[in-house]
């Protein structure tokens, strides 16, 4: 209270009872609402993140599904017609009853073109699944962050950043094109035993990568910059990023098998009758699936490296620092440290 302009000791302390008032976020920090005033937003923390990565990625999936499936067919199509390729060569060099794998992976037959095709199918469609995981993150983190990208702003910056892209692929997984190397070369009796083995290494050599995609798209980094901040986000939670890629595989390979299988149980139940062609059919029904696996498993990811720095970094707090004190500096207004 304030008697002839000296506070009084009650109004000292009802100015220390107000309430503090929080600036709003500015449009330019998280996005405006059509009133143009500041939308705040807040991402919450897990108590089980690897269900809420992939329910995360599958709730984006479903609201920009338009945008997702058109963004990532663009960029899947020449990796889908070269593994179609690959099948049609694998389709008139294998008997189905005979054995499981193609003939090209065998002593029987030539050890030229078609290793070197299926070699190069193999390595494509991991980069290209990479160039689609920097698609999707961008739509991701969008639409977290109250800064919605549309499909053509995010195809040009994925398009200007394929080289950057690669770089990154390549600096983390150089091992992948060396084991697609030994499996497509190997011995039709070996070739199960490398799979085996290799699946168990890709399990934690992929974990330990997870997030150097979203972290380019996030935070605006170059390949060398973005492995060392993914390696800095994976030793914080690394136990997270091995349980991801484990729930991935499993839920890529139910759809994949769930989606290859449409073609024998149609010919059990006499829908259909496709003959020998069958094979092929299941083929050309799996490249289809991927077309639908591949953004939602980016999707998650995306969301994955949300969810380590929420638990290893306090990004909401971040967030709410920002929003009482001033915009962040990061891309997106992540703060990236």
């Amino acid at each position: 209270m304030i008697h002839d302009g000296v506070m009084t000791e009650r109004g000292q302390w009802e100015r220390l009872d107000a309430v503090a008032v929080v600036p709003r976020r500015t449009a330019s920090a998280g996005g405006s609402s059509p009133g143009g005033r500041g939308r705040p937003f807040r991402l919450r923390r897990s108590r089980w993140p690897v269900l809420a990565a992939l329910d995360g990625g599958g709730a984006v999936f479903q609201r920009r599904l338009r945008d997702v499936m058109i963004g990532a067919t663009a960029i899947l199509v020449p990796a889908v017609a070269l593994n179609l390729w690959v099948t049609v060569l694998a389709f008139d060099r294998v008997n189905p009853n005979d054995s499981a794998f193609p003939s090209f992976l065998t002593d029987e037959a030539s050890r030229g073109v078609e290793d070197l095709v299926a070699w190069l199918a193999t390595v494509f469609v991991s980069f290209v699944t990479a160039v689609v995981g920097y698609f999707a993150a961008q739509l991701l983190l969008g639409d977290r962050f109250g800064t919605p990208i549309s499909l053509g702003r995010g195809l040009l910056a994925t398009l200007r950043r394929i080289p950057a892209i690669f770089a990154v692929w390549l600096l983390t997984h150089w091992w992948f094109p060396l084991m697609a190397l030994i499996v497509v070369t190997a011995n039709s009796g070996s070739v199960p035993w490398w799979l085996f083995l290799f699946t168990f290494l890709s399990w934690f050599s992929s974990a330990a990568t997870l997030p150097v995609i979203p972290v380019m798209a996030a935070e605006g980094l170059g390949p060398w910059a973005a492995a060392t901040r993914s390696w800095r986000l994976v030793k914080l939670r690394y136990g997270l990023c091995v349980v991801f890629v484990l729930a991935a595989t499993v839920l890529s390979a139910l759809l994949l098998v769930g989606i290859a299988t449409l073609v024998p149980l149609l010919e059990a139940t006499g829908f259909v009758q496709l003959g020998s062609a069958d094979w092929v059919v299941q083929g050309v029904m799996v490249q289809l699936a991927v077309l639908v696996v591949v953004p939602l498993i980016a999707l998650g990811t995306a969301q994955v490296y949300l969810e380590l720095r929420l638990d290893g970094e306090g990004l909401d707090l971040m967030i709410d620092a920002d929003a009482a004190f001033g915009p962040a500096t990061g891309p997106m207004g992540l703060g990236g440290s």
